[in-house]
């Protein structure tokens, strides 16, 4: 049974000047710059495993477990404008504002409703276009070592009491007012442009398709007449069924575009819309946000994984690209929560030329309980032969063939033994903690 209440953080943002640019602007060009709004922050915001709570307008109201991941997902949203805005047309530039607050909240209708609620909307119009501020209660259980803040201010609390704001310092770069450290970490983002005109295209043809829904209908049905087909209802409708095949036909940032048609909807949250969605997401590149849809899918149903985004999560740790911040997570939900089931995938990365790779593989198998003396050996072999390998490497190799065992291991380690370099002395002890073994067996 589901909690009534959880901590949660929650960020909030809404665009400078809206009701003005609305107001003078034509019905399309007002739903094309909403859509360049979503799409430009709706992939960071599921980057930073935040989920779209709702849209209303201009405005984002968005949930995170993590307080640090809030800020780093604000600072990268305002990067990621900023670095649009430099190369924009004037009338494509979208300026926002953005609040954090944290607290217990209470989900219904697909809303939160609680303090926390009313301290991020508070907050939220003290800020300007460009800024990120923060309550306290944010500040105090965020790393602090990956935002620098200031104080700004207080504000009251509705009875008594009062609560103090911060605001996450900004660089003197206009493209990358925030570092541009937060954004990197999501890798390749899809090209907002690209997805507009996907959206708009995809607006079009649904507002065309309405207007001649019961002639369309009525075809249908005479078409399955004559050919002697049962036409069942609604199935080619699901924006999750279309998204699965259109990433079938490898069409990935297509699917991304029909599942954000879920965001609005408590659908969104569904594990097998967001391993969808991360399958999409890995497809495109964009590891971090992959990483975070499987993650979350996973932490509402630890079956929720099939075979196709077992083998996307195995793959980010061959990645070079994916978020070093995120691998020890990634190495957990493989090992302990995903488990035996990502025994397979995983132990072909054994063989991989990153020794990286090959280590943090090793590392989900043990983790599961999967590991063999045959691919503790495999690694070590790898390790050895390497002429990359680190002087680490080659000793971790040393204690996991200490731990296999066996003729096989015995052989690699007299001849690291012999080798004279990183790695020889911990075989040598190795090999005398052995051979003092069988002398006290006999």
């Amino acid at each position: 049974m589901k909690r009534a209440e959880q901590n949660l953080v929650l960020l909030l943002s809404d665009m400078k000047g809206f009701t003005a640019r609305t107001s003078g602007q034509t019905r399309e060009e007002n739903a094309r710059m909403l859509a360049l709004h979503d799409a430009l922050l709706l992939p960071v915001v599921r980057g930073y495993r935040g989920r779209k709570v709702k849209g209303l307008g201009d405005a984002l109201l968005a949930a995170f477990d993590s307080p640090t991941d809030a800020v780093l997902c604000a600072m990268a949203m305002q990067d990621r404008l900023a670095a649009w805005n430099s190369k924009a047309q004037a009338g494509e530039r979208i300026e926002i504002r953005i609040a954090l607050s944290q607290g217990e909240v209470r989900r219904s209708r697909g809303d939160l409703h609680g303090e926390a609620v009313q301290l991020a909307l508070e907050a939220e119009a003290r800020a300007e276009a460009g800024e990120v501020l923060l309550t306290d209660a944010v500040y105090l259980s965020m790393n602090k070592t990956e935002a620098a803040t200031e104080v700004v201010g207080e504000v009251l609390l509705h009875g008594s009491g009062r609560i103090r704001l911060r605001r996450a310092v900004r660089g003197a770069d206009p493209r990358a007012p925030y570092g541009g450290r937060a954004l990197a970490r999501l890798g390749r983002l899809p090209n907002p442009a690209r997805a507009v005109r996907l959206r708009m295209a995809t607006e079009s043809a649904l507002d065309f398709a309405r207007t001649r829904i019961v002639w369309a209908a009525a075809a249908l049905l005479l078409i399955a007449a004559a050919a002697g087909e049962h036409v069942s209802s609604g199935t080619g409708n699901d924006p999750l069924d279309r998204a699965e095949a259109l990433l079938e036909s490898r069409e990935p940032l297509a699917a991304l575009v029909e599942l954000d048609r879920l965001a609005d909807s408590p659908r969104a949250q569904d594990a097998e819309v967001q391993v969808v969605r991360g399958k999409a997401e890995h497809a495109l590149g964009q590891l971090g946000p992959a990483f975070a849809d499987f993650a979350a899918a996973v932490k509402q149903d630890p079956c929720a994984l099939d075979e196709g985004a077992i083998s996307a999560l195995a793959d980010l740790l061959d990645a070079e690209a994916f978020p070093a911040v995120w691998r020890p997570a990634l190495l957990r939900l493989l090992g302990e929560q995903v488990g035996r089931a990502a025994a397979p995938a995983v132990r072909r990365l054994l063989a991989s030329e990153r020794a990286a790779a090959r280590d943090d593989a090793l590392h989900v198998l043990e983790l599961s309980g999967s590991a063999t003396n045959a691919d503790r050996i495999a690694v070590a072999r790898a390790d050895l032969r390497d002429p990359r390998a680190s002087c680490a490497a080659r000793r971790s190799a040393m204690r996991r063939l200490a731990v296999a065992g066996g003729s096989e291991a015995e052989a690699l380690l007299a001849r690291a033994a012999e080798a004279r370099a990183c790695g020889s002395v911990e075989a040598r002890d190795v090999l005398r903690r052995r051979q003092t073994a069988k002398m006290a067996e006999r």
